[in-house]
């Protein structure tokens, strides 16, 4: 059985089932809800339809007319007519559906648990662990706009409610992403033995704006592991001992050029490396130095070097942004340039690769330097010589020492101030147990240099067999001093000297040579006898 109710805000009228007595509706015209009593109640009206012998239809019999000016009650009773507007829809009074419902549960559901879950996900270890801010803000804008159409759909009588439980809701969410801080896993490359994980550290109360926002971005807690460890290990402030770089964009190989080149400007000895963190989805770097008691502004100035660099001194941190310059291969112009000696810039860019701090790049341009064919003219020589002496004070690279003895000896022959130079430092080495190359002290054998000879000596007497040849063409300057091997040195010694003697020996070593004729050591008697027989020929 129908009803006919009467909205008691509009007066429009409907028609509904009985089923909906004692429920509430909504008035589709004025959005006013009212239960269905019997103060809502009207006298239904007799259904008319147009058409003769048409069934009537259990639709229409739903919807309620406009009442006519002339059948209405209310008109009959001489009451103004009430507003019209058309046939009302069904949906617009119905209650909403068990699919609306749903949908409005689902979207809300869907915005709340993505919300926990990402609460949660987003502390140490979570699943948003090194998930970037944008890719949050992405997964966080598809969530909410699934929730919010689904709330719409669900509440499509109620447009205003939905949008503004929608607008409540995705607020909420958002604000969750911008705010929770990003943690990051760092995975190192190197010797470091960290425990766990986890990045987060606490940001003193005092810091700058800058220094807040560059903890976060770095995973400090990896530096400030490394402070608390140097301290312990040192038993002083560990923050002398540690320092940190961060470099956005860097590749691997990128990575082991920074390594080359931190380790030859510092000196860092082969038992400390450099730790690598990989960030932000691996595209940035945390670099940390560990184990040298360092200036943090000598370091600042070597790293100036690479580019552009903001530096944090409270914080033992320095951004650096690379030149791309250092980052670029050499283009196929540079490189014709830096490999044919006939262009007229072959040592103006050669003389510029010494510079890069790439080392790779570094020795192909001594390689380059140090082959020169003999008809091609020189220039930049003096330029070029003074790089090359600079290179054998900052290098630790041993293949870069015999590089550079090599193009010395074209470069600089009869150079004195190199050779003094170069004299000193090939002193220092001998003096530190760091290895000379050959084409080293070949330079400065055929430069004369005067602490050639003793240098040479002191080569010889570690390793006879490897100098043997270079220590006899200095000539019969070194005649006394190999008398001396042969009467006080060690037994391997004395015959290495005997053998010496015999290529350049005179008749002032005959003497001291017949005292180990009747040696008992076998091999050394026979090269004594050998000797003689040399010295006598001449």
């Amino acid at each position: 059985m129908n009803l006919q109710i009467q909205c008691p805000k509009c007066s429009k009228r409907f028609t509904v089932q009985e089923d909906l007595t004692g429920k509430t509706v909504e008035c589709g015209s004025c959005e006013h809800r009212f239960p269905v009593n019997a103060d809502s109640m009207t006298t239904e009206r007799t259904k008319v339809y147009t058409g003769a012998g048409k069934k009537n239809d259990e639709f229409l019999s739903r919807l309620g007319r406009s009442p006519s000016a002339t059948g209405s009650p209310a008109a009959q009773a001489g009451n103004p007519r009430p507003p019209s507007g058309g046939s009302p829809q069904v949906d617009a009074i119905m209650p909403a559906s068990p699919g609306q419902t749903i949908a409005i549960g689902t979207g809300v559901s869907l915005i709340l648990l993505f919300a926990l879950l990402f609460f949660l996900g987003s502390n140490p270890g979570g699943v948003f662990q090194d998930v970037d801010l944008n890719r949050r803000r992405l997964l966080g804008g598809f969530v909410a706009l699934l929730g919010a159409g689904l709330i719409f759909v669900g509440a499509k009588n109620r447009r205003g409610f939905a949008f503004l439980v929608s607008l409540v809701l995705v607020g909420g969410l958002m604000a969750l992403i911008e705010t929770r801080q990003i943690h990051t896993t760092p995975l190192v490359v190197g010797s470091f033995q960290g425990g766990d994980t986890d990045d987060e550290s606490e940001i003193p109360n005092d810091a700058p704006l800058a220094e807040n926002e560059i903890i976060g971005r770095v995973g400090y807690g990896a530096i400030e592991r490394q402070i608390e460890a140097m301290g312990s290990r040192f038993k002083a402030d560990g923050s002398e001992y540690v320092f940190g770089i961060f470099v956005e964009g860097l590749q691997e190989s990128d990575f082991m050029m920074l390594d080359r080149y931190f380790k030859k400007k510092l000196v860092i000895p082969p038992t400390e490396a450099l730790l690598n963190y990989k960030r932000n989805g691996e595209r940035d770097r945390l670099i940390i130095i560990t184990g040298l008691k360092m200036d943090f502004d000598n370091l600042v100035r070597h790293t100036e070097k690479l580019g552009a660099v903001i530096s944090y001194p409270a914080l033992r941190l320095v951004e650096l942004r690379m030149s791309e310059a250092l980052l670029q291969e050499p283009s196929g112009d540079l490189r014709t340039k830096l490999t044919d000696p006939t262009h007229p810039s072959f040592f103006s860019v050669n003389l510029d690769e010494l510079s890069h701090i790439d080392s790779e790049r570094v020795k192909d341009a001594l390689q380059r330097l140090g082959t020169l064919p003999p008809e091609v003219e020189k220039k930049y020589q003096e330029k070029i010589v003074g790089e090359l002496v600079r290179l054998l004070g900052e290098e630790s690279d041993l293949d870069i020492h015999a590089l550079v003895g090599t193009a010395l000896r074209d470069w600089a022959a009869g150079n004195q101030a190199a050779v003094k130079k170069v004299s000193r430092i090939a002193e220092d080495w001998i003096g530190k147990g760091v290895p000379v190359p050959r084409s080293f002290v070949e330079y400065l054998t055929e430069n004369q240099s005067p602490e050639a000879a003793l240098m040479v000596d002191r080569l010889w007497a570690t390793d006879s067999g490897k100098w043997a040849d270079l220590y006899a063409s200095i000539g019969p300057v070194i005649e006394p001093r190999v008398q001396y091997h042969l009467q006080e040195s060690p037994p391997e010694i004395q015959r290495a000297a005997a053998d010496l003697l015999k290529r350049v020996g005179t008749e002032k070593s005959l003497p001291i040579l017949r005292k180990y004729q009747n040696s008992t050591d076998d091999e050394l008697r026979i090269l004594v006898l050998q000797a003689i027989e040399a010295i006598g020929r001449k």
